[in-house]
């Protein structure tokens, strides 16, 4: 026998076995993620926090944890961003936007404390997706709510 032949004959059932999972799980349920189209809530800024960025270099003593009582001399390097944060108050409750970059900064510039805002969001879904009569279709068995995404929050006028 060949060790063509030989692999051939060991690695048939490896094989069979494979399709036939890949057959079963295409049969199985299916788990989607979904966005909702937009939607709109009434909130109120409850509070704008800006957290200046902090940058440096330091040099310090550091004692060796070993029990051996050594003492050496380190760099430590600080890089931290400037942070811009607003915190809403809607119907959900209480939640926190916070960011670096440009479109927080521009957030948290245009809106002021105690000011009503319309906020924009989606939200977004696990739903489960089964065959439950058998048509060959599937249906969704399960929705579960996993998350808001904030768009915006524009000032009412």
């Amino acid at each position: 026998m060949s060790i063509l032949n030989y692999l051939r004959n060991k690695s048939a059932p490896y094989i069979l076995s494979v399709g036939l999972a890949s057959s079963l799980l295409t049969a199985c349920k299916q788990v989607k993620t979904e966005i909702s189209d937009v939607l709109h809530e009434d909130g109120k800024v409850v509070d704008l926090v800006y957290s200046p960025s902090n940058h440096g270099t330091g040099i310090g003593p550091t004692m060796n944890l070993t029990g051996d009582g050594g003492m050496g001399i380190a760099v430590t390097s600080v890089d931290i961003p400037e942070k811009y944060a607003v915190v809403f108050r809607c119907q959900h409750g209480k939640f926190i936007i916070e960011g670096t970059d440009e479109n927080y900064k521009n957030l948290w510039s245009r809106l002021e404390e105690n000011q009503e805002v319309d906020i924009t969001y989606r939200e977004r879904y696990k739903v489960t997706y089964d065959d439950i009569n058998n048509d060959g279709e599937k249906e969704p068995i399960e929705k579960r709510l996993i998350k808001y995404d904030f768009l915006d929050a524009q000032p009412k006028k």
